[in-house]
């Protein structure tokens, strides 16, 4: 009968009372259950130990009395709950972004957004932070250019690309006869506005105090003739004689004939200059320097 089966589990609890490390009172039949309350150092022993198919109420403790006896606690009442999340109810079943940690912001891109291109905020700094150390390295110590035309070949052709530098002029010294450098044209009457936001390409080939004419095809320079080995044919036209001022170069391309120069334009400021090319890198069977100027013009003031 039901009214035996409770007074035997209470006399068994009773008699394994002495053995527990805290005693345990007030054990009764209540709603086809059994229902303990235990002094705070019996509630922190281990959890109980539960049928398959129960689930203990939240928030109630489920002491364990010795080993091989669990207690079922309002396992009845339990059982008309719905179980809880074990994600501890944020509705997050471990895939995907969660709220509030930082990832829910791709959830804000367009679905036509591929997912490869939803950046969150950290990868937005990190794009940032790239693109401007690599606009100050363009600005201060080098950058890379394409060559568009034929006005410096046989040096370059169409389609090479080389490294300019800009340590050497902003620190150890100007421009030398030889130099290939790239620059802004100066406004003159033979050169527009548009133009003068270009970038040039050109060789330098006389500093300031050189007098610089042209006769018979070639190029003189303080009455030596100079680049026979770099051009690529002899000159087509003559310039008259004239003294390059303080502070200005005379640029010229390699390809004399076809060239957009210093002798059409004038004497190129200093200020105008962005850098000097040091170095071929594409394409890759042209990877090096670049031809040395002839030796007879080794000799220029040191700063000028």
């Amino acid at each position: 009968p039901p009214s035996a089966t409770h007074a035997s589990m209470s006399a068994t609890l009773a008699m394994s009372l002495p053995a527990l490390h805290g005693p345990v009172a007030n054990a009764g039949a209540v709603g086809g259950g059994v229902q303990t309350r235990a002094r705070p150092r019996a509630a922190r022993m281990s959890r109980a130990v539960l049928p398959v198919g129960t689930r203990a109420t939240m928030g109630q403790r489920r002491p364990k009395f010795g080993r091989g006896l669990a207690v079922i606690v309002n396992a009845s009442a339990s059982e008309s709950q719905p179980p809880t999340d074990d994600n501890g109810g944020d509705g997050n079943d471990g895939k995907g972004p969660r709220p509030g940690t930082g990832d829910d912001i791709y959830d804000a891109w367009p679905e036509w957004v591929p997912e490869g291109l939803r950046l969150n905020t950290d990868d937005v700094y990190t794009v940032l932070i790239t693109f401007a150390v690599s606009l100050a390295f363009r600005a201060t110590i080098a950058e890379p250019r394409f060559i568009p035309s034929l006005s410096m070949y046989p040096t370059f052709d169409i389609g090479d690309r080389l490294i300019a530098e800009k340590i050497t002029y902003r620190f150890k010294h100007d421009p030398f006869p030889g130099d290939v450098i790239i620059f802004h044209p100066p406004k003159t009457p033979k050169t527009s506005t548009a133009l003068t936001k270009e970038v040039f390409i050109k060789r330098v080939v006389a500093v300031a105090g050189d007098t610089v004419e042209v006769k018979k095809g070639e190029l003189y320079v303080n009455g030596t003739s100079r680049g026979k080995e770099l051009k690529l044919e002899p000159a087509t036209y003559n310039m008259d004689p004239q003294v390059v001022p303080a502070g200005d170069v005379f640029v010229m391309g390699d390809n004399r004939n076809n060239s957009f120069d210093s002798h059409i334009w004038g004497p190129l400021p200093k200020e105008n200059i962005l850098g000097r090319a040091c170095f071929k890198y594409w394409p890759p069977q042209k990877f090096g320097g670049l031809p040395k100027y002839p030796s007879q013009v080794a000799v220029v003031p040191e700063r000028y």
